[in-house]
């Protein structure tokens, strides 16, 4: 029978404590770094995703507020401007949008834009009757455009005259006659890292059918 030596015991006893702890320590270094590089590229990927929906949903809003704005158009032939009512939160307009080349009498729809709890809100009301004046109910058929506007302070709609000048704020139904160009100026919360960052879109869309009188 052979007999095993202390040195080969020694070689078949398995991990000492120190080398267990070292390789346990090993491990969670390798795990902490693991963890960290995933959760990086999570929220890496999710502010990109946060970017480019704040890009779409907004460059979608402005360019059909721009469309509607430049297609706005009396509802009576030149009696009633085709800005019914504006401030730095609210635009109301007529619009046309089923009118053809050949049309002489557009039937437009009333169009309402609203910031509401931080949200860009369109609304409408269809035209009562034939022919003009035409009467309208309330407004209906709400859709939110973006829901992350922080405009805060900055004014979402201004209007200016022929000549530049600034129209104000709140203007009245006479004033608002002498608009020739709306200002459109978004402010929309999306995700940067960890912080939250502003994206501004803006606009100048001159009235194609505004009234000069």
């Amino acid at each position: 029978m052979s007999r095993r030596t202390p040195h080969a015991r020694r070689r078949q006893a398995g991990f000492t404590l120190i080398e267990l702890l070292m390789g346990i320590v090993l491990a969670s270094i390798f795990a902490l770094a693991l963890y960290g590089f995933f959760f990086t590229g999570l929220d890496s990927a999710r502010s990109h995703q946060s970017q480019a929906i704040a890009q779409s949903t907004g460059r979608t809003a402005i360019d059909r507020l721009a469309s509607e704005i430049r297609q706005s158009i009396s509802p009576d032939d030149g009696l009633t401007p085709p800005l019914i009512a504006l401030s730095p939160t609210n635009l109301e307009l007529y619009v046309d949008p089923s009118r053809s080349v050949a049309a002489t009498t557009p039937r437009p729809e009333k169009v309402r834009y609203a910031i509401v709890s931080n949200q860009l809100v369109r609304e409408r009301a269809l035209p009562v009757g034939v022919t003009p004046p035409y009467s309208y109910g309330a407004y209906a058929n709400r859709e939110v455009l973006i829901d992350k506007l922080q405009n805060g302070a900055t004014a979402a709609f201004g209007a200016v005259t022929p000549e530049g000048a600034a129209l104000p704020a709140t203007p009245t139904s006479t004033q608002l006659r002498d608009a020739a160009q709306v200002s459109v100026r978004l402010m929309i919360s999306q995700k940067t890292g960890n912080a939250a960052s502003m994206l501004e879109l803006n606009t100048d869309v001159a009235l194609r059918n505004a009234i000069r009188l």
